[in-house]
């Protein structure tokens, strides 16, 4: 429940390099127990920040997100779990809002209680309500995601205007991010059933994408044309709303992941360089907004929830992390100027051309 890197660099120290590097929001991850956990935390996670030994998961929370707007960086908390762990997998019992030890009214509890800490921040800017619904088995019993269809206990689209509502209640500024459901893949309930909240133009719809998401070897145009189908079409037509792309990534591990190798490459990475150039096509012609997957140079120990399987050890290298093992530069150049090259926008105020 404690940040990577606090044992590594100060967190204004991170916070600068990342505005240094030229990107101005961070979508900060909480698991619900962040928000509740009495506890204290192991002083060995803040090494580099003593000042925050002592504290409590969600007090060195809002240490982090005080540093990076401090730096002039949006701040983006996210309800990334419940239950403290590594996400996400069908068998974590994470996939919906609620599960047998997080009932909803903890869920909607935590978030009553982030909106009234940062009401006074303007650049916590939104909030990322729910992190890649997808199945979750609970008592012994299935539940899949649903959009629209009334259900209490799946349907998203009605959760997001509870907690929407309920966190603009408290906080009129913010804007609400909606996941789309399979692993934040497909928006398409969406056409039918758009979220309203009870403050308008406050809704921003958001995917993730990742190789996986596609077939090998999918063209561009099979490619741009499933990206539309999924979520870019919620920016078209009278109804049109923003969209955020809340994940994308690549590895970090060599030039071939980013498409930079020579044709025939048998690097392990070079399957991911012709979705990594088609996302970065498709990003290019929506001028899309994205957060991109993730920042950490190390992961903190990661158990999966509910199964208890140990994903990470504290120290292990990110694969697809922004930061170098030692927290101090790039892991990999090429990448950082790749995401770079994304960074400026192509249309909206004071920029010529579509839109």
């Amino acid at each position: 429940m404690v940040a990577a890197g606090l044992d590594y660099r100060h967190r204004n120290d991170i916070a600068g390099q990342i505005a240094g590097w030229g990107f101005n929001s961070v979508r900060l991850l909480f698991a619900v127990r962040t928000v509740t956990y009495g506890g204290t935390i192991d002083p060995a996670q803040v090494r580099a920040n003593p000042d925050l030994a002592g504290q409590t998961p969600w007090q060195v929370y809002q240490a982090c997100a005080g540093a990076l707007t401090a730096a002039g960086l949006i701040v983006i908390p996210d309800c990334h779990i419940s239950w403290s762990g590594w996400c996400c997998s069908n068998s974590d019992g994470n996939g919906l809002w609620w599960n047998a030890n997080w009932p909803e009214s903890v869920f909607l509890g935590a978030w009553q209680k982030v909106a009234q800490a940062f009401a006074g921040n303007p650049l916590v800017a939104a909030y990322d309500l729910r992190n890649e619904p997808r199945q979750a088995v609970v008592g012994g019993v299935t539940y899949r995601p649903s959009w629209g269809d009334g259900n209490s206990k799946t349907d998203f689209r009605a959760m997001y205007q509870r907690a929407g509502n309920l966190i603009l209640a408290i906080d009129p500024d913010p804007l609400i991010i909606c996941e789309g459901l399979s692993y934040a893949g497909d928006l398409g309930g969406v056409a039918a059933y758009p979220v309203t909240l009870a403050r308008p133009g406050k809704v921003v719809y958001s995917c993730h994408d990742y190789p996986w998401y596609h077939p090998s070897g999918q063209s561009r145009a099979d490619y741009l044309a499933s990206m539309r189908a999924k979520a870019g079409f919620v920016t078209e037509g009278a109804r049109a709303a923003p969209l955020f792309v809340g994940e994308v990534g690549v590895s970090n591990a060599s030039q071939a992941a980013l498409g930079l190798a020579p044709p025939g490459s048998s690097s392990p990475d070079a399957g991911q360089a012709g979705w990594w150039q088609n996302f970065c096509a498709w990003a290019r012609q929506l001028d899309v907004d994205w957060c991109y997957w993730h920042l950490a140079g190390t992961h903190v120990r990661a158990v999966e929830p509910q199964t208890n399987k140990l994903v990470y050890l504290d120290g292990d290298r990110c694969t697809s992390g922004l930061f170098a093992q030692d927290w101090q530069g790039p892991a990999s150049p090429w990448l950082l100027g790749q995401l770079q090259a994304l960074q400026a926008p192509a249309a909206g105020p004071g920029i010529s051309g579509r839109g």
